[in-house]
């Protein structure tokens, strides 16, 4: 599973963005686009499985985007505690 976690800022009329830990980096014109190309950024550095990403802007400047690789079938993804929990409840 992997976790990538930004911090965006916005200066001039342009969006960017560095990876907190790490090396990856984007640009854009919007947020919307700098979340795009920071999703494809995550993917091709790990493509392990479904993904979840937020945007949480802090100021109207600047933001905290996260991106999560989870291996659909690891014990600790989302995914597979949700079917666990589907069957419990079905028992």
């Amino acid at each position: 599973m992997g976790v990538f976690t930004f911090v965006c800022r916005s200066s001039g009329g342009e969006w960017s963005a560095k990876q907190l830990s790490g090396d990856l980096e984007a640009s854009a014109a919007t947020p919307y686009e700098l979340q795009r190309r920071l999703v494809q950024a995550a993917a091709a550095a790990d493509s392990s499985g479904g993904v979840q990403s937020s945007f949480s802007l802090v100021t109207p400047s600047s933001a905290v985007f996260q991106h999560l690789n989870v291996a659909i079938g690891a014990p600790n993804s989302p995914i597979f505690q949700i079917s666990r929990l589907f069957d419990a409840i079905r028992q």
